[in-house]
């Protein structure tokens, strides 16, 4: 795993750590959603994996899975000319859990 790889994870944990964590439902057998905000890598134009969300989506996913939540669906939803300079995408997941 890269630097920038290991960076995003990081940043991952924090985000999972302080936010997602702290807000996950307590499990009782009806689903809940929690949704997550991210962008796109600088630069993204070439086609390929979006490899940034994807770690840092994974991560999470992983986390909540530890911790005995069930992943019910991910939906998402971009959001284009995002970003300081307008050259990133906005991305919006959607997670349903139990």
């Amino acid at each position: 795993m890269g630097i920038l790889s290991r960076s995003q994870e990081a940043a991952s944990e924090s985000v999972f750590k302080k936010q997602v964590k702290p807000n996950l439902k307590e499990k009782d057998g009806f689903k809940h959603v929690i949704m997550i905000t991210s962008f796109s890598k600088w630069m993204n134009q070439n086609f390929g994996v979006e490899t940034k969300y994807t770690i840092q989506i994974e991560h999470i996913l992983n986390a909540m899975q530890k911790l005995g939540y069930e992943i019910e669906n991910i939906e998402h939803s971009t959001l284009k000319n995002q970003g300081l300079f307008g050259d990133m995408e906005g991305f919006h997941t959607l997670i349903t859990y139990k």
